[in-house]
């Protein structure tokens, strides 16, 4: 079928060049996003960890193997625009140079997260509001045949002001990426993804050891390394933002996700062992793995971590995942701290040889464990708290 001459402009200035890309990063992360983009096989240029992420040069199409790929990002934001801008006249005026059309559909819902520091400009609700109306008046002079559109979606336009100059940003992947499209319910505190796959990495989970995931809540530690063990990409079961851009090739994506599939891999035997306390909890675990085919690889019960013993569910000695309750749930300081000695009784005890990974609420837990070689602490930031993972040899 014969392009349209915009769809020529997309092609000429969107798709067949290559622009600049922010893998957002949770605190603690940029180094494992690193490796990861590092590890991806594409031939990505300027890669750079700098304050809240790493920026790489890519195409559009290598923006969609970062979504599907990347374990650690939050998100992928692709760079815009940047430019000075002292006043709202010099702002809306530089604004209006952009060319939205190729970035946006006509039928998008804009969303403004805008954020400044040091600059003459600082109401942020103010500068989304110009932004917002800089974009509808650019759409108003546009002809159907000049611009594409469709169902109205929202897209996130991230505005950072510094100093006065501003740099404009679009979000690639919509839903922030710790969300893999496979959780229908959590409980209280999940851990999110981004931050169960550090911890994975930390302990060396390649998906060749036994897994016991003893304090399963919904599944994060189990659900991740499923996934990993399968090769099954953190993006194959969800949609992403730039699917409703202009610049969008569904041929490009389907080819990309098709490849992907032909990697996976399944089991004959359970070797990643699920367990928890909470009966509603333990039942949606088990109806998601069998939902999205994990369930070669996942056995889910119920059972409390002190009843388990490893020898009755593998030979091999493996690695051990908890996050623990901690806090009101638990109780006092004190209770907490007995609370992390019997833990710490129970893999002295029963996981002699294994490998474990145990989020602390804060590093003065670390007291309650005696393992036979040093531990390794992460630091971690989850739902406003600064927590840590310890990663210790029993």
């Amino acid at each position: 079928m014969k392009r349209s001459r915009f769809e020529k402009r997309v092609k000429r200035r969107i798709t067949a060049r290559t622009h600049r890309f922010f893998a957002v990063c949770a605190p603690g992360l940029k180094r494992l996003c690193h490796r990861e983009i590092l590890a991806l096989p594409l031939d990505l240029q300027d890669i750079e960890m700098i304050p809240g992420g790493v920026e790489f040069n890519g195409t559009v199409q290598d923006c969609y193997a970062a979504n599907l790929f990347l374990r650690s990002p939050s998100r992928v934001i692709m760079r815009m625009a940047g430019f000075k801008a002292e006043n709202f006249r010099t702002l809306e005026k530089k604004l209006a140079l952009i060319e939205w059309e190729l970035y946006l559909k006509k039928s998008a819902v804009v969303h403004c997260e805008v954020s400044t520091t040091h600059s003459r400009l600082y109401h942020k609700d103010a500068i989304a509001q110009r932004v917002q109306q800089v974009i509808m008046a650019h759409f108003s002079r546009l002809s159907s045949s000049d611009c594409m559109t469709g169902i109205p979606v929202q897209q996130t336009l991230m505005i950072r002001g510094e100093n006065d100059f501003f740099e404009l940003s679009l979000d690639s992947s919509g839903d922030l990426l710790h969300k893999r499209g496979i959780k229908e319910r959590v409980g209280a505190a999940p851990l999110r993804e981004t931050l169960a796959f550090a911890i994975l990495s930390a302990t060396g989970y390649s998906g060749n050891l036994p897994l016991i995931d003893g304090m399963c809540g919904s599944g994060s530690f189990a659900l991740e390394a499923a996934m990993t063990a399968g090769n099954i990409p953190p993006g194959h079961f969800r949609s992403f933002a730039f699917e409703q851009w202009p610049c969008f090739s569904p041929a490009q994506w389907n080819h990309l996700k098709k490849g992907a599939s032909q990697s996976i891999k399944y089991f004959e035997t359970p070797f990643i062992f699920a367990m928890d306390q909470d009966a509603a909890m333990v039942g949606e675990l088990d109806k998601v793995a069998h939902k999205f085919n994990l369930s070669s690889s996942i056995m889910v019960r119920k059972q409390n971590f002190f009843d388990i013993r490893p020898d009755t569910l593998t030979r091999k000695k493996g690695i051990v995942l908890l996050n623990p309750p901690y806090g009101k749930r638990i109780g006092d300081r004190k209770a907490s701290h007995r609370f992390f000695r019997e833990i710490s009784s129970k893999l002295t005890s029963d996981f002699k040889g294994w490998k474990a990974g145990i989020i602390l609420p804060d590093k003065a837990f670390m007291n309650c464990f005696s393992a036979s070689s040093s531990p390794s602490l992460i630091p971690l930031f989850h739902g406003g708290l600064e927590l840590h993972a310890a990663v210790l040899q029993f």
